[in-house]
């Protein structure tokens, strides 16, 4: 089996400085000594899963969680974050990372192969990796280079975030009926899958609620979008068995991405449990207050906090409360009310017996609740809906809608203009100003 000591040592590379948009393709990329001439997919596909991890559990994920007010800046640069004072360096080169080491250069790599060799079930669940990658990307970014990319061009257009989310949309349309092949070329990364044992049914399972999630994050501006995501959800993850997550243990280089931050890096203090979100679950006594904090309220719970806490990226919880606003938006007010109960029954929760816009806002409010360290969703899902309908921390301003591109790819690629202008400001395109708060009716108070 590969070592994940090897996948997160990929990842780190991540957080490397940035360089030019050409360093896609040919010169050092093919003649770096320090990486292989001939990575096998499996390879490539294992690299990329600790890559897509430290997407989705490290710097963006902390930052989005505090703008979500889940999380709060204790001290040092968190505190200012939180605040919304930030720049351009606050996401440590994960828009470069997109596309480097363990990116969508090695995931095209290991695409490439699988073709070659007819292996449909790695070519599938390779795919799901490049809709993870990309489609987080656009929540994060915006609009991103991507039909342009891995294309040597100098200065290589953005496409639009929602062209961005309908690219992703098409891969893992492909994914699946990749999967679906019984050719007998067909062999998954059982070896190197660490998370489901190269499971197609898993992945597949998975890429529908991906389908769904990306389309959740479209609807604000796509209504028609909500019947899409009802339909993927349908066929998603359908227990805790399939849930998504980083499978961290407890070597020193391979430990949860929390667990280095607090712990290893010495950071105790920096990110802290935001009193808003502490108070909302103790309101309704929820036992995920104990699961998610330790009893003072200072810091992540013991289990959480642990170096091989198995930390989830991509839930049953989250697809079952998908299914729930979707049905609600879509007027199945008794479908959404069953799949909210569902959910608050996987966590020995009483039912509802609700209705209307009180319904809608209970769904949300749960989602938001759920959705704690699942990467960025608690952030997605205030963007497009402004529920729960907490006050922005500083008053009379906006919680921030984006993160900026790294500035050595704007230093490098002239199509990306300066932080805070043009599509490199406060919002992305998926994501006009609320003016009231979806599930309460009142005025939005921070996005």
């Amino acid at each position: 089996m590969i070592k994940l000591r090897n996948l997160l040592l990929a990842a780190v590379g991540l957080t490397a400085a940035g360089c030019k948009s050409d360093f896609l393709t040919g010169g050092d990329l093919n003649t770096d000594p320090n990486r292989p001439s001939e990575a096998t997919a499996n390879q490539l596909f294992a690299a990329s899963e600790g890559a897509i991890w430290a997407l989705l559990g490290s710097d963006p994920a902390r930052v989005t969680g505090m703008w979500a007010r889940e999380f709060a800046g204790g001290q040092n640069q968190y505190q200012s974050i939180y605040n919304y004072l930030y720049d351009e360096g606050i996401q440590s080169g994960f828009n470069i990372g997109l596309y480097a080491a363990g990116g969508l250069v090695d995931i095209v790599r290991a695409e490439t192969i699988a073709k070659a060799e007819n292996n449909f079930a790695l070519l599938g669940i390779v795919q799901v990796q490049e809709a993870i990658t990309m489609g987080t990307g656009a929540d994060l970014f915006g609009d991103l280079v991507y039909s342009h990319a891995l294309s040597n061009e100098e200065n290589p257009p953005l496409d639009n975030q929602l062209a961005v989310y309908d690219s992703v949309q098409k891969v893992l349309t492909a994914a699946i009926a990749n999967m679906a092949s019984t050719a007998a070329t067909s062999s998954p990364p059982a070896g190197s899958d660490l998370v489901y044992g190269g499971d197609t049914g898993l992945w597949t399972a998975l890429a529908h609620t991906l389908k769904a999630r990306f389309y959740l994050h479209t609807a604000e501006v796509r209504p028609g979008a909500y019947a899409q995501a009802l339909a993927e959800a349908q066929l998603g993850i359908s227990s805790d068995g399939g849930n998504y997550f980083g499978a961290f243990t407890t070597s020193a280089a391979e430990t949860n991405f929390y667990y280095q931050f607090e712990v290893t890096a010495g950071r105790a203090g920096y990110l802290i449990p935001d009193a808003q979100f502490v108070a909302l679950l103790e309101s309704r006594n929820d036992p995920r207050r104990a699961q998610y904090f330790n009893g003072g309220a200072t810091r992540l719970s013991d289990a959480r906090l642990a170096p091989n806490f198995p930390q989830p990226f991509v839930t049953y919880d989250e697809n079952t409360l998908i299914w729930a606003e979707a049905a609600y938006r879509t007027g199945n007010q008794a479908t959404a009310l069953t799949k909210l109960n569902e959910e608050r029954a996987n966590h020995g929760l009483a039912p509802e017996v609700i209705a209307g816009q009180q319904l809608l806002n209970e769904i949300l409010v749960e989602k938001y609740i759920a959705d704690f360290q699942l990467g960025h969703e608690a952030w997605n899902d205030y963007k497009r809906t402004c529920t729960p309908n907490f006050a922005p921390t500083q008053a009379g301003q906006k919680m921030p809608g984006r993160m900026y591109y790294d500035p050595n790819e704007r230093f490098t690629n002239t199509n990306i203009p300066p932080a805070g202008q043009g599509f490199n400001g406060s919002r992305n395109p998926n994501d006009p100003a609320n003016a009231v708060s979806d599930g309460t009716g009142q005025a939005c108070l921070a996005g």
